[in-house]
């Protein structure tokens, strides 16, 4: 029987990890610039939370590389690709938007690596992202309401009664 701890990562558990790292590592980038020049104090926390939560998913990835011996991707470098006295770039609501078009970008990136993982440390550690990143979303979500700012999608008329197609052109 293999032993379940020095079962190697499969190639879709790396890639996940890999695309996991690059998207951290920008974040913070541009996370660190938005709070830089964020002035509305109800989007300052949700960035502030946005950030912890990618350093702290960054402090996982080296972890795991590392264990595995591999090397670390070439991810996006503060002292590189961050520039924190360039003037303001964002609006305050463009930020919240941005937030929460990140979210929602992540809820379904983590959902398809924790399916596509096969260890438990791994999966674990996208459950534990999923999570984390759902509540977020909720709390993106209570901002934008309260502020008018949540863009709803369109409504339609409910119908009356079931119906079926009976010809092929229905269209």
């Amino acid at each position: 029987m293999p032993d379940i701890q020095n079962i190697r990562l499969t190639s879709a558990e790396l890639s996940q990890l890999w695309a996991s790292y690059q998207n951290d590592s920008g974040s913070i980038c541009v996370l660190k610039h938005m709070l830089e020049t964020v002035e509305d104090e109800d989007i300052r926390p949700l960035l502030t939370h946005s950030l912890q939560l990618a350093q702290l998913h960054i402090q996982k990835l080296n972890t795991i590389f590392g264990q595995e011996n591999f090397p670390l991707p070439k991810g996006f470098v503060e002292n590189e690709d961050l520039n924190l006295n360039a003037p303001r770039l964002f609006s305050d609501n463009y930020m919240l938007q941005f937030l929460k078009q990140m979210t929602q970008i992540s809820l379904n990136a983590y959902a398809l690596s924790k399916s596509l993982a096969v260890r438990i440390e791994i999966d674990e550690f996208y459950g534990k992202c999923l999570s984390e990143t759902s509540q977020l979303e909720t709390r993106i979500k209570n901002v934008l309401l309260s502020k008018g700012l949540f863009i709803r999608s369109p409504y339609i008329a409910y119908p009356d009664k079931v119906d079926f197609v009976k010809k092929q052109n229905f269209l």
